[in-house]
């Protein structure tokens, strides 16, 4: 740890910032602690010094403090926070992941959280946010439509184009399809990594995925591992495993089909791009429409959102692209078009199209696609 590394905590209980005090004076004597009453004096105090970890203790009001949080998080990028609270639960785990928390941190056992957050937060502080990978996810509004191999190949563009390691995470319970569509079978899943909820850190990320290719791994499902057995109630230290990700590769490109709506809104506020594939059907049509109608209530922003219609027909419209527009509510819409032999070529040989049809039209969709999330930013700067 960096000598005089400052922290600022907001509590309204004097006997918590008693408490913290003295774990950070006996533990982290390198460590100066700065203590303020409520978030307006939090906000203050960081207008007038730039502090590196602000810690918010929540219990007094949960949800309004974590949306207060969220608008701290967007005005002092450069300040990392973490949330401290006596009630523990995946749900106020991910909600305060989702407003921008970097770790969460329970109020009854507080040394070993709070040398878990440090460690977190402090042990890479030359890198910058810049410096982090990006996270992109995928979800489908129906099965079939697509999304895997959407998922494969984007993850392969990006890493053709940036001549950097990427990663593809398999979160389908049911399936394990990404595993199965590239015919590699990983000796640990994405279960077995949350497991070690004590150490997840990049190193325990690149020794858990298998290689596909060269700077291409996946972590697969426990689906792909029978006897792995259910990944059910695990999902709590995702937000840990994402941001080790981020440490560890260029992008990691999730495919998370059938995602229930909190692992939707943990999944959606931790990307930098958002895809949201379906085919030019009514039924898709409908169920994509939910999907962004979800994001919008998970206040994710339209710029890192990518409507994307899969399977497009460019001579036969079932329902025209404006049309669709307007169905699903969004003014940009990205198309890969219908190559049906081609991509039963590639699922059936694991590889990817820039292999098997490198001048094909399906394969410059895709390479236009990477290009819009590549300059995306989470900004939405480049456009389709």
């Amino acid at each position: 740890m960096k000598p005089s590394t400052q922290i600022i905590l907001a509590t309204e209980e004097a006997g918590f910032a008693e408490k913290f005090e003295q774990v950070l004076r006996s533990n982290h004597t390198d460590s100066r602690l700065s203590t303020c009453y409520g978030l307006a004096e939090l906000k203050t105090c960081l207008e007038e010094t730039a502090v590196p970890i602000a810690i918010v203790d929540i219990d007094s009001n949960p949800q309004k403090l974590l949306g207060e949080i969220d608008r701290l998080v967007t005005l002092f990028p450069d300040t990392r926070f973490a949330v401290a609270s006596s009630v523990s639960g995946q749900e106020i785990i991910l909600e305060a992941m989702q407003a921008g928390a970097r770790h969460f941190m329970s109020k009854e056992s507080i040394e070993p959280e709070l040398d878990r957050l440090l460690e977190r937060l402090l042990v890479d502080d030359d890198k910058t946010d810049v410096d982090l990978g990006k996270i992109i996810t995928v979800f489908s509004a129906g099965g079939g439509c697509g999304a895997t191999t959407v998922c494969l190949n984007v993850a392969n563009e990006l890493r053709l184009e940036a001549s950097q390691p990427v990663l593809t995470i398999d979160m389908d319970n049911c399936y394990g399809a990404v595993s199965s569509y590239l015919g590699i079978a990983g000796k640990y899943s994405i279960a077995d990594v949350l497991k070690q909820k004590e150490r997840i850190d990049s190193d325990l990320i690149t020794t858990s995925a298998a290689s596909y290719r060269t700077n291409f791994d996946v972590l697969v499902n426990p689906a792909s591992i029978p006897e792995n057995g259910n990944s059910n109630g695990l999902y709590t230290h995702l937000p840990e495993a994402l941001e080790a990700c981020k440490g560890a590769y260029k992008y990691t490109i999730i495919d998370a089909p059938r995602a229930s709506a909190q692992m939707m809104r943990l999944l959606a506020g931790a990307s930098k791009a958002v895809l949201v594939v379906f085919q030019a059907n009514v039924k898709d049509i409908k169920i994509a429409k939910k999907i962004l109608a979800q994001l919008k209530e998970f206040h994710i922003s339209n710029d890192k959102i990518f409507p994307l219609v899969s399977r497009f027909n460019r001579w036969w419209f079932q329902v025209p692209p404006e049309e669709i527009k307007k169905a699903v509510g969004t003014e940009r819409l990205y198309m890969v078009r219908n190559s049906f032999r081609k991509i039963v070529n590639c699922v059936n040989s694991g590889q990817p199209l820039s292999e098997l049809s490198p001048r094909s039209g399906v394969r410059r969709d895709f390479q236009k696609l990477a290009n819009n999330i590549n300059g995306c930013n989470g900004n939405g700067k480049k456009q389709g």
